[in-house]
């Protein structure tokens, strides 16, 4: 029974680290402030961001990782209640933590059905979360001496009045939810966001359509005809509100497969782009490093690289600095970097950069990062909320 119990106790804890990982990265990652994707994310099929910006996330707008942050706590405490034997009814608190278990397993049995049905990817926390569940079930189930289902038609009753301790614990499940996700939304200012959406999105529907002729560097998702709905990004890789933004539209888009990307660099480097008096030739440099990368399939590898690497690049002041690291990335992801700065130095590739940042100017782009979405300039679309809001209005318009 205790090697049961101290499994369990285990199995529980380590579910209740999981999931508060996943939740302190939920917000950033819905309100665009992430500093770096998941550690969980391995290509684009295991790809735990993609699966919190899904809306299968949430539930009453709680993300489910604190649901199951609280349901853990309680649970532990339950069962290291019963195992203590700090109670009258012991063999009851241990019913009432099995029954918790049960649901947890229950829920993970759900929640794995709709990522292998529903959803195109899959997050390696939530299947450790989905086979711990399993396993503190199995082995506290044998920690239960009496009859379970018999017994807790009786039990149910004696919450009320002999063990109030339960009818607590469960309670507090729901409470801790509610408390928890409260002071997550006053820090980000939950009315103000509210406000923001709605602002954003009446905004993007009186906006004129634009028309974009340049090619993008980079495009992800289904043929221009088959989308619902069609993200256009202009963005500078030395930006930081891009980098944020980065992993927020990766995430949605990987999540909704409806969904069209389209990224257009606009250097705010004059070098390429006329509208900007600054000429370091960096940020250009950057961008044509995704373009050539592109050529060889690793487009959105570099894109993701290369906003990794941000802080390191924005301490350089020169080109020369740049090839270095570029270099680096280019090895890293199985390039050649004599062949990609050939490209570099193309003409065609540096005039192909300032094609899409003479689109950015032809579309009033005042600053990055600027996202369209259907043709219309979507502010604040760097927030999943606004992003599944155009998107909604979308599907019904189509």
């Amino acid at each position: 029974m205790k090697t049961r119990v101290q499994i369990a106790l285990l199995s529980t804890l380590v579910s209740l680290g999981f999931h508060i990982y996943l939740t302190l990265h939920y917000y950033p990652l819905k309100f665009g402030f992430s500093s770096g994707q998941s550690i969980c994310n391995v290509n684009a099929t295991f790809n735990c961001d993609a699966v919190s910006a899904s809306a299968y996330a949430s539930l009453f707008g709680i993300p489910l990782s604190l649901w199951g942050a609280a349901l853990n706590a309680v649970m532990f405490f339950l069962i290291l209640l019963g195992w203590l034997e700090w109670t009258d009814h012991p063999e009851r608190v241990r019913r009432s933590a099995l029954l918790l278990s049960g649901s947890s397993m229950l829920a993970s049995i759900v929640m794995g059905a709709i990522s292998l049905l529903l959803l195109r990817n899959y997050c390696l926390f939530c299947i450790g979360l989905y086979i711990l569940s399993i396993v503190t079930f199995v082995a506290y189930k044998g920690v239960v001496r009496e009859p379970f289902w018999s017994s807790l038609k009786n039990d149910i009753p004696a919450w009320w009045s002999e063990s109030r301790v339960i009818l607590i614990s469960f309670a507090a499940i729901p409470a801790m939810a509610f408390v928890g996700h409260k002071m997550f939304m006053q820090n980000l200012g939950d009315a103000e966001l509210t406000r923001l959406v709605t602002e954003s999105v009446r905004e993007w529907e009186a906006a004129p359509k634009q028309e974009f002729v340049a090619k993008p560097s980079l495009v992800m998702g289904p043929e221009s005809g088959k989308a619902v709905m069609t993200l256009v990004e202009f963005a500078d890789f030395r930006c930081g509100h891009c980098k944020h933004a980065s992993y927020t539209l990766d995430a949605f888009v990987k999540a909704h497969p409806d969904v069209r990307f389209e990224y257009y660099s606009f250097p705010l480097d004059g070098a390429c782009n006329e509208k900007i008096e600054s000429n370091s030739g960096i940020s250009c440099r950057l961008a044509q490093s995704v373009y050539c990368a592109e050529k060889e399939g690793k487009g959105w590898p570099m894109h993701h690289a290369l906003f990794e690497a941000q802080d390191e690049v924005n301490r350089m002041g020169s080109v020369q600095e740049v090839d270095v690291l570029l270099s680096k990335q280019v090895s890293n992801l199985g390039m050649n970097w004599e062949s990609v700065e050939r490209c570099l130095s193309d003409a065609a590739t540096i005039d192909a950069i300032k094609a899409q940042a003479k689109q950015g100017v032809l579309v009033n782009v005042m600053g990055t990062p600027t996202i369209f979405a259907n043709g219309r300039q979507l502010a604040r679309g760097q927030l999943i909320p606004v992003l599944s809001k155009a998107r909604e209005l979308s599907v019904e318009k189509r």
